[in-house]
């Protein structure tokens, strides 16, 4: 079967770093927003382009992803989004849950080693006006960003990371 990739090219990506897999408790995954590594999207994926890494979270073979959307349809969690590959700054995180809650002693930061805790910094730092705050986690609109990095450099949390390695050690 030929494969016909179509420019520019686009990939499939967990938005999910796997820092929760550490942090359990006794029912699982304290993130209730994170991978599962229930396998759906590899089952999915007629290009083997999809595995469950050593962090139990599913990770797209940007070689031979071709883009189609079948892993991110068959996703449970809708973890799993199609990018413009040339984007490399990407946000690996999707909890919803406040940084911290004082009152409950919990939240995002004590669920995951790698979640968002809607800090800002990104936001601040982003010289193109990319970067927004919403249901608690950082966002990237691929459109305005510019790929420089700089948000990367300044996430406390080390949750955007830069694919290409440039800027900050890729993931």
């Amino acid at each position: 079967m030929a494969i016909v990739k179509k420019f520019p090219l686009r990939v499939a990506t967990v938005y999910c770093a796997g820092g929760c897999r550490a942090k359990r408790d006794e029912k699982g995954m304290l993130c209730k927003y994170g991978c599962v590594a229930c396998g759906a999207c590899v089952n999915a994926c007629k290009f083997d382009a999809i595995h469950i890494n050593e962090y139990g979270v599913a990770e797209v073979d940007e070689e031979k992803c071709i883009g189609c959307g079948a892993c991110a349809r068959a996703c449970p969690k809708k973890l799993i989004r199609i990018r413009i590959q040339d984007n490399s700054i990407l946000p690996l995180c999707s909890n919803k849950d406040r940084g911290f809650d004082p009152v409950t002693q919990s939240g995002a930061r004590t669920q995951c080693d790698v979640s968002c805790i809607a800090c800002g910094l990104c936001v601040k730092n982003c010289p193109s006006n990319a970067i927004s705050i919403l249901e608690q986690h950082a966002v990237i609109n691929e459109d305005l960003c510019l790929n420089c990095g700089m948000c990367a450099t300044v996430c406390p949390r080390h949750v955007i990371v830069d694919r290409r390695g440039i800027v900050a050690s890729p993931r």
